[in-house]
């Protein structure tokens, strides 16, 4: 049960009801003093006229015409007390004012009994929702402390899946078995390398050049550590070349839509192929050593789309 709230046409009524209990309070109590005063004036009179009737039935005024005239005048005059029918309508109206007294006064318990009974539903209401909210905080922390162990989890599972990866080795990059042959060609055609020429030229220098394309569904992709800093970061390139750790690497990659985009790094792990995990394609980790401001905000710009890899620092 809940109590419709009060209407503006209620809260005009209130106000009127209330003005109109004042006038009629000032009213009677104007009445009350009036009938009062009359009753003591009329007792005041009735006392005088006696004196005076007395006074003027001496003896020693008895020869005096005009006394006698206003003695039998006074004698004929009756004593102003209170009529009847005053004392009538003013026993009535007290006892109008009684039974309306009487009236209001139930009218109230009736009302309070009502507002007692609209409190407890309100009380019962507030304290199903004060449960509810609660249960409900309660769900959703429990809820994201889940995700939050799922999201743990999975960078541990990564984390343990590049740590399991065999030591490079030319031999084991380039053998292949009947049910992956795709996967490697997949690699080959994603990081490709540069012309031979280039290649030794590179060496010759320090460094190798390599070349990869990063899409929402390439195989290369960035990765982070611990940190989840991107600068801190680099390249995952999928590729069955072998290049060593410690290796310097010059990698012209592009994004999608972009132009062609070139950063320093240097080799720091690398992903050998699996029987056991034949969708992780192999690969190296290339750190970055160098990251122009604009490469940065192209990568930033990209990881939004895509989460990076973990790899622990």
């Amino acid at each position: 049960m809940s109590a419709l709230p009060p209407t503006p046409r209620t809260s005009s009524r209130e106000a009127e009801l209330a003005r109109a209990e004042a006038d009629m309070a000032r009213l009677e109590a104007q009445l009350a003093e009036q009938v009062a005063r009359a009753t003591t004036d009329a007792a005041a009179l009735s006392e005088r006229l006696a004196r005076a009737r007395q006074a003027l039935s001496r003896p020693e005024h008895a020869g005096d015409s005009r006394l006698s005239q206003w003695a039998m005048r006074l004698e004929d005059t009756e004593s102003p007390e209170p009529s009847p029918e005053l004392e009538r309508l003013r026993e009535k109206a007290m006892d109008a004012r009684e039974a309306a007294l009487d009236t209001r006064r139930q009218a109230g318990l009736d009302l309070q009994s009502a507002l007692r009974v609209q409190q407890e539903d309100a009380a019962r209401v507030v304290k199903a929702l004060t449960d509810a909210e609660s249960d409900l905080k309660r769900a959703e922390a429990a809820a994201k402390a889940r995700a939050e162990a799922e999201a743990k989890a999975r960078r541990q599972a990564e984390a343990e899946s590049v740590k399991a990866a065999p030591p490079p080795g030319l031999a084991s990059r380039t053998k292949a078995t009947p049910d992956t042959p795709a996967r490697s060609e997949r690699a080959v055609a994603q990081a490709p390398v540069a012309s031979t020429p280039a290649k030794s030229e590179a060496r010759k220098a320090g460094r190798v050049r390599m070349h990869t394309s990063i899409d929402t569904r390439s195989d290369s992709n960035f990765f982070t550590g611990f940190s989840m800093d991107i600068s801190e970061g680099g390249i995952f390139i999928a590729t069955v070349e072998a290049v060593p750790r410690g290796t310097a690497v010059e990698l012209d990659f592009t994004l999608p839509g972009g132009r062609p985009l070139t950063v320093n790094g240097v080799v720091r792990w690398a992903r050998d192929g699996n029987d056991r995990t034949p969708d992780l394609m192999p690969g190296v980790g290339v750190q970055f050593t160098t990251l122009p401001a604009e490469v940065a905000h192209a990568i930033s710009s990209f990881v939004a789309t895509r989460d990076p890899l973990f790899y622990p620092d």
